[in-house]
């Protein structure tokens, strides 16, 4: 499978002397480190909301993400969901991801076993970024990645790698479409006339 580029976001601390500059995932407060490769690991620890963790994290073959797992480095298939969250939280920042290795193909985005930050995005409100703007440019440094516009963002990511967002499914049919389609009503008529003895 060929890299492949996602969308997610980070959260920034302004206030801690140990996260300030540095990228940190919002759910499970792991820090990205700058100019080098995130991997993957499943894990368990107290105040970890994640649904199914650590099912093999003691089994040294497997590799994370596990498709039976809720391990691995989460990413958006499109913006859309990732420009939704930034809305709710200060200090959230947005941007590109490069996923390679493993991954697990979701509806809404993927798992994988190895990512970096492809770039960051400006925040769409301009008293966000008046507010921020030493802060974005502190950590674009320190990770030697753009700070881009967000339509910008989408258009410099798929220069690194493909999307992997599954087609939607057919909708499902039920019982009765597909026996109209079976038979037809003529049939129908004919078949249950016979069955009450007709």
């Amino acid at each position: 499978m060929n890299p492949a580029v996602g969308y997610r976001f980070w959260r920034v601390d302004p206030d801690d002397a140990w996260t300030r500059g540095r990228l940190q995932s919002p759910v499970a407060e792991t820090l990205w480190p700058p100019l080098e490769t995130l991997e993957a690991e499943c894990q368990t620890r107290p105040g970890l909301r994640l649904a199914r963790a650590g099912l093999h994290r003691h089994d040294e073959l497997r590799i994370s993400p596990e498709p039976s797992c809720s391990c691995g480095i989460y990413a958006y298939h499109d913006i859309t969901p990732m420009t939704r969250a930034l809305r709710e939280e200060p200090y959230m920042f947005g941007g590109a991801v490069l996923c390679w290795g493993r991954i697990v193909i979701h509806p809404e985005g993927m798992r994988a076993q190895h990512a970096r930050p492809l770039a960051l995005c400006r925040p769409e409100s301009p008293g966000v970024q008046l507010r921020t703007a030493a802060l974005l440019a502190e950590v674009t440094r320190e990770y030697a990645i753009p700070l881009l516009e967000l339509r910008d963002l989408v258009a410099y990511a798929s220069e690194f790698g493909a999307s992997y967002k599954p087609e939607p499914a057919p909708p499902s049919r039920r019982g009765l479409d597909r026996v109209k389609d079976a038979l037809s009503w003529r049939q129908i008529a004919r078949r249950l006339g016979k069955a009450f003895g007709g």
